[in-house]
């Protein structure tokens, strides 16, 4: 069984070649990129050949693109800001060879401020390994592979999504604006102050943030922070 891994691009010249690195035992690697304005495409042509270009509409439509470049049994899917952690790699390849499941669900370990966050809901399961044929929702952000035979790997894929808090604070706002635009129809009653406080308590209380320090707890507020934008951001544009 082959295996090959997909990742979208668009001025990443900082974290490209980590991920890269990290998916060097995948027998095909595809790079879409959107047109970047930095070094991206050189850096990634060291490491492929197949780099290709398009215009991005959303990022579902982006990710199905990248795969279908491929032409191998199994898809491995990450972005540009990811590391597959080397305890994965060898969990990954044994998993190609089981033919009772169709896809994979791996654990994404946000690496905040130099630190990976095993607490306040900074882990994850996404559905990143699958058989080809198997495609991405269409959609703008929370873009999803859908599957009825999926089974989990124990190995990690480490997202090191913020260089620093101002670029956190560049994702916010893009996210939330992002966010509030999709979620204008949706009847919420919640005031943004109250969803400020109930994530604050889910993440500190329930999950555990201060359990991983400082980080831990700066990215908490942070989080809750994000979800107070977007509620008062839904709210403005009602």
């Amino acid at each position: 069984m082959s295996i090959g891994c997909a990742i979208i691009t668009y001025n990443e010249e900082d974290s490209i070649e980590r991920a890269l690195k990290s998916v060097d035992f995948c027998d095909e690697i595809v790079i879409v990129d959107s047109y970047s304005t930095d070094n991206t495409v050189s850096i990634a042509k060291k490491y492929t050949d197949k780099v290709y270009f398009n215009k991005f509409v959303n990022y579902g439509e982006q990710k199905n693109f990248a795969i279908e470049k491929l032409s191998t049994d199994w898809i491995l899917s990450i972005d540009a800001d990811e590391v597959v952690d080397p305890s994965l790699k060898a969990e990954i390849l044994k998993a190609i060879k089981n033919t009772k499941f169709d896809s994979y669900y791996i654990k994404i370990q946000l690496v905040f401020l130099n630190k990976a966050l095993k607490f306040g809901g900074a882990q994850n399961w996404h559905l990143r390994l699958f058989r080809k044929g198997l495609k991405f929702s269409n959609s703008i952000v929370h873009e999803k592979v859908m599957s009825k035979n999926a089974s989990r790997l124990n190995g990690k894929i480490l997202h090191y999504s913020y260089k620093d808090l101002s670029h956190y604070i560049e994702k916010l706002n893009k996210y939330t604006s992002i966010s509030a635009t999709l979620n204008l129809k949706k009847n919420y009653n919640v005031h943004p102050i109250i969803r400020f406080n109930l994530e604050l308590f889910k993440r500190f209380i329930i999950r555990g943030a201060f359990l991983d320090g400082y980080e831990g707890v700066l990215y908490a507020l942070l989080s809750s922070f994000y979800q107070l934008v977007k509620y008062a951001k839904v709210k403005e544009l009602n």
